[in-house]
C-alpha cells in the first residue's frame, strides 16, 4: 500500500515521465532564450553499498549526503540529487533485507521517508542484478515499488509474465524524465552495463544507439540533456567523442570507485569544462560526491564541477542517523540470533594483524596490497600439495574498502565484510600465454575496477603509461624464472572468474581441473589462517608481486 502522499506524486510524476518519453513536444525558443543565465545544481554519488559508510561509520554515509544536500538547497542552489548505480548490493545487511535497508534510508534523502521526491533519480548498476533468477524479478520490481524516487532505465527491457506486463515495472521506473530545475528545463536517460544479464531482462539495448535516440528525443523538450549512466569509463568517454553533439551534454556516471573525469573534446580550466562535455564520478561508498553546476549562458551549457569529502569533518543529518542506526541494531541482532550466537557476535575477535591491513578500494583495484597477498596467499598454500603453483583473485571480490590498523584486532565483521559473495575456489589448467591474457585484462581500464586481480606465486610488471603488463615470473622454491608461453600452469581462483565472468573471457569451466572432497572457500581458509597465527598475528607485506613503474621499489620479476 502506498502512502497518500506518494500515491499523488507518482501520479504526477507518471504523466510527465510517460510524456518525455512518448509525445515529445518541440522546445520553446523564447523559453530557451528566457532561461539564459540560469542554472542549476547536480549532486551526485555512484556505488554506495553501506547505509552507514565505512571506516567504522566515519567517512561517506548517507547520513552525510542527506547533510550536504541540505546545506546546498539552504544555500540557494536549485539541486538534482543523482545516483549512477550499484546501491542494493552488496553488502553484509543486504545479505539479510536484500536492499530492502538501502531504500529505506535513501527514501530519507528528501527529509521525509513517506513523500515521494521528485528531485531525485537513480539507474540500474551491475549489482542491481545480483539477484539475476527469472524468479527474483520480483525482489527488484518490489524495490523500486518501495521507493520514493524515480528510476531510469532507458535501455532495459524486462521480459512480461503471464499477464504479458513487464517484470519489473512501477509507476516510479521511466525511460526517460524532463523537468524543470532552476529555470532550466533538464532532460534525463540512462544506461547500464550489460556485466550481468539477469534471466527477467529481455535486453540491454545498445548504449550508442540508445544515447542518441533519448538526445534526440529530450532536446525537443529539454534545454540540457543529462545521461545517468553506469558504465565503464571508457565507455562513457567513447560515447561522447562518437556522438558529438547528437549526444548528451554531460555524463554522470558510476561502475569505477575511484573519482574520475574528463572533459571530452575540450579542456578543464579552473574546474570547468571549457569547449567540452564532461564526464564526472565520484569515489564509491560517499568518500566524495560530485557537485556539478550547469549555467546556460546563450542558451549554451556551461558546465563546473567539484568534489566534496564527507568524512568525519563533515555533518550528518541526525534524523538519516537514526534511520541508520536503527537498520544496524536490527541486522545485528537478527545476525547473531540466526547464527545461534550471543548478541554483539560480529564483534568477535578472530585474529590480529601487526601490520596496517591494506583493503580500501583505490589501493585494492589498482596495486599489489598486503592483505590481497595473505589472502590469496592462503588459497595457494592450501593446494600446494595437489601441484598448484600460484593462484590470483579478482579484487571485486574482496569488499572491505577500508584498511585495518596496525597493531589491531580482526573481527567476524570485518571477515564478513571481506566476503560478500561465494569465495568457492578452482583449480585450473592453464597456459603461460592465457595466464599472459588475463593480466592484459586485469590492467585494462586502470581506474579502480574490480577486475584488477591480487596475485599470488608469481609476479610481473606495470606500466600504467604504457598500458602494458610484461616480464611474467614465477616465484618458485628454487627461485624466479620467467614464465614461458607454451608452459602449463595449475592456478587456483575464485569460481567466478573461473568461469569466466569479470570480462575473463580466456578463462572457462574446461579449463577447471577436478580435486576430490568437499568444496573449498576462502574465507574458511582465511578464518583457518588467522587462527593459526595466534595471538601474535599475521604481518604480510607488499613484496614486489606487481611493479608498478609509477611507484619504484622492490621487485620479484625477472628478465624473459
Amino acid at each position: 500500500m502506498l502512502f497518500p502522499t506518494r500515491q499523488i506524486a507518482l501520479l504526477a510524476a507518471a504523466a510527465v515521465l510517460t510524456l518525455t518519453t512518448f509525445a515529445c513536444a518541440p522546445r520553446n525558443e523564447e523559453s530557451a532564450s528566457a532561461n539564459a543565465g540560469r542554472g542549476f545544481t547536480i549532486v551526485a554519488v555512484n556505488d554506495v553499498y553501506r547505509i552507514e559508510g565505512v571506516d567504522d561509520g566515519t567517512t561517506g554515509g548517507l547520513a552525510r549526503l542527506r547533510a550536504l544536500r541540505t546545506e546546498l538547497e539552504q544555500e540557494g542552489n536549485d539541486l538534482l540529487l543523482l545516483h549512477a548505480g550499484d546501491f542494493l548490493f552488496p553488502s553484509l545487511l543486504s545479505r539479510s533485507f536484500d536492499g530492502a535497508q538501502m531504500i529505506d534510508v535513501l527514501n530519507y534523502l528528501d527529509g521525509d521517508g513517506d513523500a515521494f521526491d521528485p528531485r531525485m533519480f537513480v539507474t540500474f548498476g551491475n549489482h542491481e542484478f545480483d539477484q539475476d533468477a527469472l524468479d527474483e524479478a520480483g525482489d527488484l520490481d518490489q524495490r523500486v515499488e518501495d521507493s520514493q524516487f524515480t528510476w531510469l532505465g532507458s535501455d532495459l527491457d524486462f521480459k512480461t509474465g503471464d499477464d504479458g506486463s513487464p517484470l519489473v515495472a512501477a509507476d516510479n521506473l521511466a525511460r526517460s524524465a524532463v523537468l524543470e530545475v532552476g529555470g532550466v528545463q533538464v532532460g534525463l536517460f540512462s544506461i547500464s552495463i550489460d556485466d550481468q544479464h539477469p534471466a527477467y531482462v529481455e535486453r540491454f539495448r545498445e548504449p550508442e544507439s540508445v544515447a542518441r535516440q533519448m538526445t534526440s528525443e529530450l532536446r525537443q523538450r529539454a534545454d540540457v540533456v543529462v545521461a545517468l549512466t553506469h558504465l565503464s569509463f571508457s565507455q562513457d568517454v567513447d560515447l561522447l567523442k562518437q556522438l558529438g553533439e547528437e549526444g548528451p551534454d554531460l555524463i554522470i556516471g558510476g561502475h569505477e570507485h575511484n573519482r574520475i573525469l574528463e572533459c571530452v573534446g575540450g579542456q578543464i580550466v579552473n574546474r570547468e569544462c571549457v569547449d567540452g562535455r564532461l564526464v564526472i564520478k565520484a569515489d564509491a561508498e560517499i568518500r566524495s560526491a560530485s557537485i556539478v553546476r550547469v549555467e546556460l549562458t546563450d542558451g549554451a551549457p556551461r558546465v563546473s564541477y567539484e568534489y566534496r569529502e564527507l568524512d568525519s569533518g563533515s555533518p550528518a543529518d541526525a534524523e538519516v542517523s537514526e534511520v541508520v542506526d536503527s537498520w544496524l541494531e536490527r541486522h545485528s541482532r537478527e545476525y547473531c540470533a540466526e547464527k545461534e550466537q550471543p548478541p554483539g557476535c560480529l564483534d568477535q575477535i578472530v585474529g590480529h594483524t601487526r601490520e596496517r591491513l591494506i583493503g580500501e578500494e583505490l589501493e585494492i583495484r589498482r596495486y599489489e596490497t598486503n592483505l590481497g597477498n595473505w589472502i590469496v596467499d592462503q588459497a595457494l598454500e592450501h593446494f600446494r600439495d595437489r601441484g598448484v603453483q600460484a593462484a590470483f583473485l579478482n579484487s571485486g571480490s574482496l569488499r572491505l574498502n577500508q584498511d585495518i590498523p596496525a597493531n589491531s584486532d580482526i573481527t567476524r565483521r570485518h571477515i564478513e565484510e571481506i566476503f560478500q559473495f561465494s569465495s568457492e575456489l578452482k583449480i585450473l589448467r592453464i597456459t603461460g600465454a592465457v595466464l599472459q591474457e588475463a593480466i592484459n585484462h586485469a590492467i585494462s581500464d586502470w581506474t579502480g575496477n574490480g577486475h584488477w586481480l591480487q596475485i599470488s606465486g608469481f609476479a610481473f610488471r606495470h606500466d600504467p603509461d604504457r598500458q602494458v603488463a610484461d616480464r611474467l615470473t614465477l616465484l618458485t622454491p628454487d627461485g624466479p624464472r620467467p614464465i614461458a608461453d607454451d608452459e602449463e600452469l595449475l592456478i587456483a581462483t575464485g569460481g567466478f572468474i573461473a568461469a569466466g565472468n569479470d570480462g575473463f573471457k580466456m578463462l572457462g569451466e574446461n579449463q577447471v581441473v577436478p580435486y576430490d572432497g568437499d568444496l573449498v572457500e576462502l574465507r574458511a581458509l582465511v578464518l583457518k589462517g588467522l587462527a593459526a597465527a595466534g595471538e601474535e598475528g599475521i604481518a604480510p607485506l607488499v613484496e614486489g608481486r606487481i611493479c608498478n613503474t609509477q611507484r619504484p621499489d622492490d621487485c620479484l620479476t625477472v628478465e624473459p
